[in-house]
């Protein structure tokens, strides 16, 4: 069934699949130490700006790891956010929690405040359009203090084979398609919506076009290639994960 973005997210049975806790990955453990490196040189940890924040397991992490005072955590979907009010409740975040219903793209907060943002979870998979991830990225660094740093994990074109060839083809119009090349239906629990992965080339592009620098992307296969262990791609997503600095 084909559903726009809100549409799906709104869904009970989609919300179950994200109302989980759960440790961090490996990897958003690896971006939260650099975040730390990096940050430490600036000041100590204050205000954390979280997007597509779903029922909350990234406030969780976060808190956990970063203990800011503050934390600004946003979703398109107002089930998600009465799910993560729920969750909260139960949980000890000693963290002062703002809370928003919003498209990411079109969520204004305040600017150069927050030591962190973070855009997990392949959030901006689900956003098609490149001038609203451009929108975002930009939004995400006008919130930041000067050196702040963004983290994120978006999908890759790289990784299982039909996904690999399917991206391949698509670049052979590359003159055609532009920007365009790497969107392609994505979704689960038998909901279809528009989606876009990226490849190296265009993250940093976009995130270059936002104004940060520093830029440092990797996929999960090199991420555990640099730890000595193996991932095979085939079978797996391959995401592509980031940071950067303002």
């Amino acid at each position: 069934m084909d559903v726009k973005n809100k549409e799906f997210w709104e869904k009970k049975e989609v919300i179950n699949t994200q109302n989980i806790s759960k440790t961090p990955y490996n990897y958003e453990k690896y971006l939260f130490k650099e975040a730390t490196s990096r940050l430490n040189k600036v000041r100590n940890f204050e205000a954390a700006n979280i997007y597509g924040c779903g029922t909350g397991r990234d406030i969780k992490v976060i808190e956990e790891h970063f203990k800011p005072k503050l934390i600004v955590a946003s979703d398109i979907s107002e089930n998600m956010i009465e799910g993560c009010k729920e969750n909260l409740k139960g949980w000890n975040i000693k963290s002062n929690v703002q809370l928003h219903v919003a498209d990411a793209s079109k969520l204004k907060v305040d600017s150069d405040k927050f030591d962190l943002v973070t855009l997990l979870n392949s959030m901006l998979t689900y956003v098609p359009k490149r001038k609203n991830r451009l929108r975002i990225f930009q939004n995400s660094y006008d919130s930041l203090i000067e050196r702040g740093v963004v983290i994120g994990v978006v999908h890759n074109q790289i990784g299982r084979p039909m996904k690999t060839y399917y991206f391949r083809l698509r670049k052979l119009f590359s003159f055609l398609l532009k920007d365009k090349v790497g969107n392609k239906s994505t979704g689960f629990k038998g909901y279809k919506l528009p989606g876009y992965y990226y490849d190296k080339k265009w993250l940093k592009k976009d995130l270059a076009h936002a104004g940060f620098k520093n830029i440092s992307i990797m996929s999960l296969e090199e991420f555990f290639q640099n730890t000595g262990r193996a991932y095979d791609k085939s079978k797996s997503y391959n995401q592509l994960i980031f940071i950067c600095n303002k």
